[in-house]
């Protein structure tokens, strides 16, 4: 049960709000209306008023930890001699809150009441630009104004307070008169509000603190198990976090983490090495029971907390009844708690013919085997208001998707790699199945926000050349470390400077201009990756989109102060997506106007920019290209009807042209006629549509265009004259020996 409230506690008052909403002048009148006549004023502790103190001047934002233990210090003082405290300051973000509400030691028991000064942003924004000195930048008011409206975590009582007060100054004509009006009405609201949770079965994770200390720390193991750098891109990952990376346990180490991340009141080792010790008991980590043991798995029973008090307690953090979790009662948490413990342990878990939360209840029923628990209304409730605020399901997606906890699947990286090394051996191969598990899990890392050919790791590939290298020199140019590098200009959008290699007899040298490129993506593409990538035009709003093999590119330099937006990252993208589709290669040719032509244009204006490419087939040859009719996009292929007496099903295809199946010259050996619309660049020159084409050798006969005819009878003619010409030999008579006549 709640533990029980103190008869008198003292009650101190904390004021919320962006910068420019009013707070400092709420307080200043509720520090009027809450001072005794008997007893002490009201202190308002104002962070703007320490910084003046501490660093001379208002402007200037000092350590925080300095002016935080000023701060702490003279709220105890003013507590402790009686006094009436109103701490004024932005508390935008829930982690300043928690610090003050259910992390700050102090020696009585207090009851906090949270001024929230919700002021509509614009009017906020239009007083800041009436302010005679010290203005806030328009985007930090913004981005505190953002953070408090987020409706999960903006201000409320489960963070500590007894009461929340929002105070909407747009919409108050006579302030004194209402805050007296609300302040009148505190005692009523509080006492509701514990009457209401009087219910709570209290456990050891009912505070809000303990609790999302616990999520979070479930979010980052399930991201990076044991927080361990295994390979490098799980290094760089762990180092854009924190630089250099924190030493000691597995304990000390995420209270790092935690603490970068969210906030130093999340940062508790001790809280967080029994929060270890308990995922570890409930199952989270590991789906096999323990050795020896003969218990099924702790992840076959439903959810059990620990005890209430998770730890030891203080009079200023727990003498008050508040800050309760909305799982603050036992059986919310232990339904919410088993449902995360089956996403973490079934992360691709998904039925597409039923709502995610219907197929989420009957997987639980059936483990635990009680319906009453495991009702579709609560499993939606649960996924709705609590994992999908923090992070462990998409908003506005049916599907959700998450990482097994320590050692259940590997880091985000790693998998990322497992699925590059099935999809080259199932390209390699062509095998329909391993190509069909490729995409099925790339499309469900993708659910979950990975960026699969963004960040394609290489490693295996150049770990591979290394070991092939003819010679010393080849291996210099093809290493893992050039990989990585790529690979971390690709996610920061940074600039980057390729030399050009030439390969030939058994040896590389670096030879032409250098490329000042924005590499975009890393292809795997028959048998061999590529490097898709933008040049630098200056002046224009699009570069030059070009695909090379990376074993033909040397990694000079990376320019570090290059980066830049997304967007731009992502319009070049789709650009070359367009291209690759309308190319049907990664051939993309060396007019950036022609292509940006090509991408805006419509279906009409587009068959103008493309070249017909016409020619006829035989029967085996057209048998072939109506299986590989992928390699075109759909509008871009037309291909001949059947002829009397075919018994094939027509394909995807437009079999839209009339074959010619009479006894003509034309149509007496290539009766099927094909047409294919392709950009001028890859008809002119793409080797790869004319390995394909030529590889039907006399099997086609191409009509259009002329030079494309001639290019195939000149392979046609050079491949017959690989074959020395023999003379025939001539018949010869043997001689039969005379007979003698006796």
């Amino acid at each position: 049960m709640a533990p029980a409230t103190p008869s008198a506690p003292i009650r101190a008052h904390l004021m919320i709000g962006a910068a420019a909403s009013g707070k400092s002048t709420v307080a200043r009148i509720l520090a009027r209306l809450i001072s005794r006549p008997d007893g002490p004023p009201a202190q308002i502790i104002s962070t703007r008023e320490l910084r003046i103190e501490l660093f001379g001047d208002r402007g200037v934002f000092g350590p925080w930890s300095q002016l935080e233990a000023v701060m702490n210090e003279r709220i105890a003082a003013a507590l402790s001699a009686g006094a009436p405290v109103i701490v004024n300051a932005t508390h935008a973000r829930r982690p300043w809150r928690l610090a003050t509400t259910q992390v700050l030691e102090l020696p009585l028991p207090v009851e906090w009441i949270g001024w929230w000064v919700n002021t509509p942003l614009e009017l906020g924004l239009q007083w800041n630009q009436c302010r005679s000195s010290h203005q806030v930048p328009d985007t930090v008011i913004r981005e505190q104004w953002a953070a408090l409206a987020n409706t999960p975590f903006s201000p409320s009582r489960s963070e500590g307070f007894a009461a929340i007060v929002a105070v909407e100054l747009g919409h108050v004509s006579d302030l004194e008169p209402h805050l007296a009006a609300e302040l009148e009405r505190l005692e009523g609201r509080i006492r509701r509000a514990r009457n209401s949770e009087s219910r709570y079965q209290l456990h050891g994770y009912s505070r809000l603190l303990d609790f999302e200390r616990l999520l979070f720390l479930i979010q980052l193991l399930s991201r990076h198990p044991e927080l361990t750098a295994n390979d490098p891109l799980t290094g760089h990952a762990l180092e854009a976090l924190i630089t250099p990376l924190p030493s000691g346990g597995l304990a000390e180490r995420a209270a790092a983490y935690l603490a970068r991340l969210h906030g130093p009141c999340y940062g508790d080792a001790a809280a967080i090495d029994a929060d270890l010790n308990w995922l570890q008991e409930q199952g989270f980590c590991s789906q096999q029971p323990a050795a020896g043991s003969s218990d099924p798995g702790p992840q076959r029973r439903v959810v059990e907390p620990p005890p209430w008090p998770a730890g030891p307690t203080t009079a200023g953090r727990s003498g008050v009844s508040s800050g309760w979790a909305s799982v603050a009662d036992r059986a919310t948490f232990c339904r919410v708690m088993t449902l995360l413990r089956h996403i973490l342990h079934s992360p691709l878990d998904h039925n597409p013919l039923l709502p995610v939360h219907e197929h989420l209840a009957q997987q639980l029923v059936e483990r635990s085997g009680d319906p009453e628990l495991w009702q579709k209304r609560r499993v939606h409730q649960d996924i709705t208001n609590v994992l999908t605020p923090y992070g462990f399901r998409s908003a506005n997606d049916h599907r959700r998707c998450g990482y097994a906890l320590g050692a259940s699947l590997l880091s985000i990286p790693r998998l990322v790699e497992v699925l590059a090394l099935m999809r080259a051996n199932a390209d390699h191969l062509g095998d329909p199945t391993g190509q069909d598990i490729c995409q099925e899990l790339s499309e469900r890392l993708l659910w979950s926000g990975v960026a699969i050919d963004a960040i394609t790791p290489l490693r295996s590939y150049f770990n591979r050349a290394l070991a092939s290298a003819a010679t010393p020199q080849q291996a210099s140019l093809l290493n893992a470390q050039q990989a990585e590098r790529l690979v971390a200009a690709i996610q920061k959008h940074q600039r980057v400077v390729l030399a050009p290699v030439l390969q030939g007899d058994h040896r590389s040298a670096v030879a032409g201009l250098p490329l000042q490129v924005w590499p975009l993506q890393l292809i795997f593409h028959t048998d061999a990756w590529f490097l898709l990538y933008e040049t630098d035009a200056v002046g224009h709003a699009s570069g030059l989109l070009g695909c090379r093999p990376i074993e033909q590119l040397v990694l000079q330099t990376i320019e570090r102060g290059s980066s830049r937006s997304s967007a731009e990252h992502g319009r070049a993208l789709q650009r070359a997506q367009l291209l690759q589709e309308h190319c049907a290669s990664l051939d993309f040719g060396d007019d950036p106007a022609a292509q940006l032509a090509l991408c805006n244009a419509t279906a009409e204006q587009r068959q103008a920019l493309l070249v017909t490419v016409k020619l006829h087939a035989t029967a085996p040859a057209f048998s072939v290209i109506r299986r590989q009719i992928k390699r075109f996009p759909a509008g871009a292929l037309r291909l001949s009807k059947p002829a009397p007496g075919d018994l094939w099903w027509p394909s995807s295809a437009a079999h839209v042209l009339r074959c010619d199946p009479g006894k003509s010259v034309l149509g007496s050996s290539h009766p099927y006629p094909v047409e294919i619309d392709l950009p001028p660049w890859s008809v002119a020159r793409d080797p790869e549509l004319r390995r394909w084409l030529f590889s039907f050798g006399g099997g086609i006969r191409i009509d259009a265009p002329l030079a494309l005819q001639q290019e195939h009878r000149q392979w046609l003619k050079a491949g017959l004259a690989a074959y020395p010409q023999r003379r025939p030999r001539k018949k010869t008579v043997r001689q039969q020996p005379a007979i003698a006549l006796i």
